[in-house]
């Protein structure tokens, strides 16, 4: 159970998975893309641009076995900081990444709640203890194309979530596309048996283009599990694998404005006749800087 929670926690603070846009006030007159009408959807990053991303994530796991019942939940904000290091001529930018700041707190079932801030904490408490030597720190470089598909990715020290690395884009469709259309990535996902055996299961998002107003365009996405899977503990192994979300992308300047994902599964059975799991996790990220901002004040 100890070693489960320790995993949950790891993966709630820096996962590469997606995610609920942030809805931006504005006194701009709405303009809104007429129905048939084709956007072309492509990033663009200047060399020595800085990207801050204020982050927010809220993560509730109850578990059930052999008649007893823990509940974890933690809760986290932070500044996830991007730099373009350079662009090639193919528009190919690369970026390091890390963690300005992070303020986290954890309550769990009979412990003592912990909280930490890395602006005023020196000391990590054991429950936060991945993030030490993390924080202000290069943890990664990564290059993407005008598409937001991954062309390199090296992680430059070991940290929680450097195998699924913040992703800062979204894959793209290559051509342009009406509100309404939609197109799909593949995102297959690789499990650990008990037996030592790795199980592959496909899997692939759905990305739709809702809306277009004021340049800004909203794109919903969603999970599907294309491998059948009847099996309550291969279920309990993926339960995080399953989000679904929205982001705003700014058609002017080529980045994304705001992620929001968001995952609520519960598995029974997932190790014995009786037992369950429940996965509630949420994380919003915004770079839009404005004052009225939840995320960004």
């Amino acid at each position: 159970m100890k070693s489960l929670f320790r995993l949950i926690l790891v993966a709630v603070f820096l996962s590469t998975t997606l995610l609920v846009a942030v809805f931006l006030s504005t006194t701009l007159p709405v303009v809104s893309a007429t129905e048939n009408e084709k956007h072309l959807l492509r990033y663009c990053f200047q060399k020595g641009d800085t990207l801050e991303w204020n982050v927010r994530q809220t993560l509730r796991v109850t578990t059930s076995l052999k008649g007893k019942t823990e509940t974890i939940e933690t809760s986290s904000r932070s500044t996830k900081i991007w730099t373009v290091l350079d662009v090639s001529d193919d528009d190919v930018a690369t970026f390091e990444y890390k963690v300005g700041a992070v303020k986290m707190q954890q309550s769990q079932t009979d412990k003592k709640d912990e909280k930490y801030d890395s602006n005023v904490d020196k000391e990590i408490p054991e429950a936060f203890i991945t993030l030490e030597e993390t924080v202000g720190v290069p943890l990664a470089e990564l290059s993407i194309d005008a598409l937001g598909e991954m062309k390199r990715k090296q992680a430059l020290r070991k940290y929680a979530g450097a195998s699924e690395e913040n992703r800062i884009a979204i894959p793209l469709p290559k051509d342009p596309i009406a509100v309404g259309e939609r197109w799909d990535i593949e995102t297959p996902i690789e499990i650990q048996l008990h037996e030592g055996t790795v199980k592959k299961i496909a899997a692939g998002q759905r990305f739709t283009l809702d809306s277009v107003r004021n340049d800004v365009a909203t794109i919903s996405f969603r999970t599907i599990i294309r491998t059948p899977i009847n099996d309550p503990k291969i279920e309990s192994q993926i339960i995080d694998k399953d989000p679904s979300g929205s982001l705003k992308l700014d058609l002017k300047t080529g980045r994304l404005i705001s992620q929001q994902t968001e995952v609520n599964k519960h598995v029974i059975d997932f190790q014995g006749r009786g037992s369950w799991i429940h996965h509630h996790a949420r994380l919003t990220e915004c770079c839009c800087g404005l004052k009225s901002c939840e995320i960004c004040q």
